[in-house]
């Protein structure tokens, strides 16, 4: 391929008698590779059954490369959130971001959602993710995603990143922060990052870095972890950007990460070199200590190129604290015993008492049409919501698989945390979309579909690979199914919801009556070839 003569210039002044097993990389076809989702299913469920062998990629616990005429993404193991389909250097930023069950998890640059999905898997439905994109058209994607993969205790947002670290000052114990850059490290697989590379310079690209890590660190824990990535070999966008923001943040310090599977150290010397060309200042000691960062090189290991910084923040985790969440709470339950005016008008009164004794009266102006009865912004659901809700879970599970906490105008959610860290952000998601609210009824989104366990399902309609329905289905046709077809909960009618499954793995809803179940997967989704 065709590389810019500036950028082969400078990759040959920095890596010298590396050079030519460098540039020999980008005559081999880019590696590919996809990770098991195993929030849904288990790794041998996944490698008995995919048409093609795999081999394990040694940085990660589930991921594995596919060979070049691998079709994953036309295989219904995609259709189902079984894996996600990576490159596969892109999976070791949150393998060293170490994500443990509990943990609360700020994916700051997320879309389209790989690593946001790899993190969920890590807390193991426990926990909250808050994973955001600042381009409005990439949180589609990012939203696609997260329900695709059945994460349910994830919220997604749109914001600025200094808004989010003011709203959650202190709040995550492992924060990633994978930075927008240069994409030097894609040129192989994808061309049209050169292109990109020749408009944009990147020390255009290490001001902006600059700025996200400012608001990342402080939305870190004592004692959390912020892990920073990148895409490119540029030493303006890595090492010169760790050591700037060590200089800036003392409090931090960089986690030494063992060099294993073709890893490199990181370069201190071309740091000090583009401090000096750019005119930037650093301490030696923070110059000196992205020694420690590591480089993952196509010439040295079977993936793309990539930049990895752990980084540690000093002091003790204190306890975690969601102001104004009893205020909420208490909404929700005042909703059950009183008509939905006086509900709106009393909590919303009593939550306004509460800001004030709390000393915080700069809030109290939007506290008063978070439960109003005109649907705007974040709310907690009335009465007839909850009701209807409880209803539907009553018919169609075994047991109400979340609660409804939250109402954003007509849809219903089920929340991880307080909506009281929330007002004020554009919010696209403030959790698990469980379904619409309609005149006297609810109906449930294809995402609580995905989220469920298949054992919660009063109805079941159970496919494999060999199914001739299996396709039909996916592509959103009506399906003839006999009653004697279904599996049903002890005392439960045919008719109504049910659960279409794959493996053991949710595929999404289909309506029956009178051996026809109405197809529910969404038209967006369908399989198309």
């Amino acid at each position: 391929m065709k590389l810019p003569i500036a950028f082969v210039t400078a990759m040959q002044q920095r890596l010298g008698e590396e050079f030519e097993a460098f540039l020999k990389s980008y005559e081999e076809a880019p590696y590919a590779g996809l990770r098991i989702n195993t929030i849904k299913t288990n790794i041998s469920n996944v490698l008995d059954h995919i048409p093609y062998k795999v081999t394990p990629i040694p940085w990660t616990r589930d991921g594995f490369y596919t060979p070049q005429d691998a079709r994953p993404g036309k295989h219904p193991f995609y259709y189902a959130g079984m894996y996600y389909i990576q490159e596969p250097s892109a999976m070791a930023p949150v393998e060293l971001l170490d994500v443990q069950p509990g943990e609360h998890v700020l994916d700051l640059c997320a879309a389209p959602g790989g690593k946001s999905v790899q993190i969920s898997a890590g807390l193991q439905g426990t926990g909250v993710l808050v994973t955001n994109d600042i381009h409005p058209d990439r949180t589609k994607a990012l939203v696609r995603n997260m329900e695709l993969y059945g994460v349910t205790r994830s919220i997604v947002l749109n914001e600025q990143p200094e808004r989010i670290a003011a709203a959650f000052p202190g709040y995550f114990d492992k924060v990633l922060v994978d930075a927008p850059c240069s994409g030097e490290g894609m040129f192989r697989k994808d061309p049209d990052m050169v292109r990109s590379w020749e408009r944009e310079p990147v020390t255009s690209y290490s001001v902006m870095q600059q700025d996200i890590l400012d608001a990342a660190a402080k939305a870190v824990a004592p004692g959390g972890t912020l892990v920073y990535s990148t895409c490119t070999f540029s030493p303006e966008e890595n090492e010169a950007s760790i050591a700037r923001f060590l200089t800036k943040h003392p409090e931090f310090h960089v986690k030494r990460v063992e060099l294993k599977h073709g890893w490199a150290n990181g370069r201190p010397d071309w740091a000090k070199q583009c401090m000096e060309e750019h005119g930037w200042e650093a301490a030696p000691e923070a110059i000196q200590a992205t020694q420690h960062t590591i480089r993952l090189w196509p010439h040295r290991l079977h993936g793309e190129g990539h930049y990895v910084a752990v980084l540690v923040r000093e002091g003790e985790r204190l306890e975690r604290h969601d102001p104004m969440s009893d205020a909420h709470e208490e909404a929700i339950s005042a909703s059950l015993n009183r008509s939905g005016g006086s509900h709106e008008r009393n909590a919303s009164e009593r939550h306004q008492a509460k800001l004030v004794r709390k000393g915080q009266k700069d809030t109290v102006k939007s506290a008063k049409p978070k439960y109003s009865a005109a649907k705007k912004g974040l709310q907690a659901p009335v009465k007839e919501e909850l009701e209807a809700y409880k209803a539907f879970c009553d018919e169609h599970f075994t047991e109400m698989p979340a609660k409804l906490n939250v109402m954003m105008n007509a849809y219903g959610y089920c929340c991880p945390i307080s909506i009281d860290r929330l007002i004020g952000l554009r919010v696209v998601r403030p959790g698990w979309f469980l379904g619409t609210f309609k005149p006297q009824r609810f109906e449930p989104a294809h995402a609580l579909a995905l989220g469920l366990k298949v054992n919660q399902a009063k109805r079941q309609y159970a496919l494999c690979l060999e199914s001739e329905k299996l396709i039909p289905y996916l592509r959103g046709d009506t399906l003839t199914i006999d009653e004697e077809e279904l599996q049903l909960h002890l005392g439960a009618q045919a008719k109504g919801y049910v659960l279409l499954t794959l493996m053991g793995c949710p595929l999404g809803f289909g309506k029956w009556v009178d051996r026809l179940l109405k197809n529910e997967y969404p038209a967006a989704w369908r399989w198309n070839s």
